[in-house]
């Protein structure tokens, strides 16, 4: 859900530089702090986790305008450090096939990346005594942070409509927020745009809280329901990753 789709040239190069940089840092020190056993055991699972990110990311819902991420999930599958390797991956792939500029994906690896860290984190502390509500309590908590840091980035440099689900929204002056941004800012107006949302009943800002809550929550269930599952039928993988025993 928090993933940045918008192109090359809005987002400035003091902004996008810098996270390149510091993605790029965190990755080497996750390569450098992992020892060989550890990749290893979780090499296998690699694979399928970035397949379910790369998956959730690149198809649209039904009846969701939104992405899913699954960044909780893979944290918690094969942990904070694998999994932020798989998100730098996973976010120049789908940079490739113009889910968001190139220059976006050092930026988009920094908030998914945050999802991975604070999901699995707070998963650790809180799955000990109640493996469902520790996993709820991670995956909503770590969407709210991406969100909050998604939200801020395009709304401060490509305009709050910008984070609008583009699945319902369909100003015709979206097009030109990417090719005119000073001038749009100017023309453009956030309350009319959010009042042409409409998903079911609902209108307006009650209609993009709906449809943030149902984003969420979707995203907890299916992390919550994956989770449940393989702690069934591989509760070492888990119990190994974040040391406990449910």
């Amino acid at each position: 859900m928090s993933h940045i789709h918008i192109p090359d040239g809005i987002i400035p190069i003091y902004l996008w530089l810098p996270a390149y940089i510091l993605a790029f840092a965190i990755i080497h020190l996750v390569i450098k702090g992992s020892s060989k056993e550890q990749i290893k055991r979780v090499l296998p699972f690699t694979g399928i986790a970035a397949a379910l990110m790369l998956i959730g990311m690149s198809v649209p819902l039904v009846v969701i305008p939104v992405h899913l991420s699954l960044a909780v999930l893979t944290g918690i599958l094969i942990g904070p450090k694998m999994a932020f390797l798989v998100v730098f991956v996973v976010s120049m792939i789908l940079a490739m096939f113009g889910h968001g500029g190139i220059t976006i994906v050092g930026l988009n690896t920094l908030v998914i990346g945050s999802e991975v860290f604070i999901g699995a984190t707070l998963f650790r502390r809180l799955a000990k005594s109640n493996l469902v509500v520790g996993t709820c309590v991670a995956t909503v908590i770590a969407l709210i942070v991406s969100m909050t840091m998604m939200v801020g980035i395009i709304g401060t440099y490509a305009g709050f409509a910008e984070v609008l689900p583009h699945e319902i929204h369909d100003h015709e002056d979206t097009d030109e927020i990417h090719e005119d941004k000073e001038e749009d800012h100017e023309d453009f107006h956030l309350d009319e745009a959010i009042g042409e949302i409409n998903y079911f009943v609902f209108s307006g800002w009650l209609a993009l809280i709906m449809i943030v809550i149902a984003g969420i929550g979707l995203e907890t269930l299916v992390t919550v329901l994956i989770i449940r599952y393989f702690y069934k039928v591989r509760p070492d993988l888990i119990e190994t990753i974040h040391g406990f025993t449910t």
